[in-house]
């Protein structure tokens, strides 16, 4: 008998085995889905990123072009000048409240950061239930 186990002891080596196994697949999926978070994350910051670049861009360049125009305006009809500042004065006040509002209701929305590893996190748990049940 030098090599072998008794019966009780074999099963419990064996049950202990599949703990393990089933303890380093566990450890598997958590580090793939940590890895799936870690991807998740680095895509939205440089989608963040560049789309903050191009908005700044946009936003500067599309300020200028708006100065230029109501000043060419402003000077096309120099008699009306103060009624042409006002006008656009208004028109920019309403485009401002038009974004706030837009924004307030942007921020009240949910994020859709990190839904691909929640999906798959339950997917993964509704998988392990079904495993369990058989």
């Amino acid at each position: 008998m030098s090599g072998q186990l008794p019966p009780e002891e074999a099963a419990r080596a064996g049950l202990f085995s599949s703990l393990k196994n089933v303890l380093a697949t566990l450890l598997s999926i958590g580090r793939t889905r940590a890895e799936l978070l870690a991807v998740e994350i680095e895509e939205e910051k440089y989608r963040l990123i560049a789309m903050w670049g191009k908005a700044i861009g946009a936003a500067f360049l599309i300020a200028l072009g708006v100065i230029m125009a109501v000043f060419s305006l402003a000077l096309a009809f120099w008699e009306q000048r103060v009624v042409v500042f006002g006008l656009f004065a208004a028109l920019f006040f309403v485009g401002a409240a038009v974004l706030v509002f837009s924004l307030r209701q942007q921020a009240k929305s949910p994020s859709r950061l990190f839904r691909t590893s929640l999906s798959e996190l339950d997917a993964d748990i509704a998988q392990l239930r079904g495993a369990n049940r058989e």
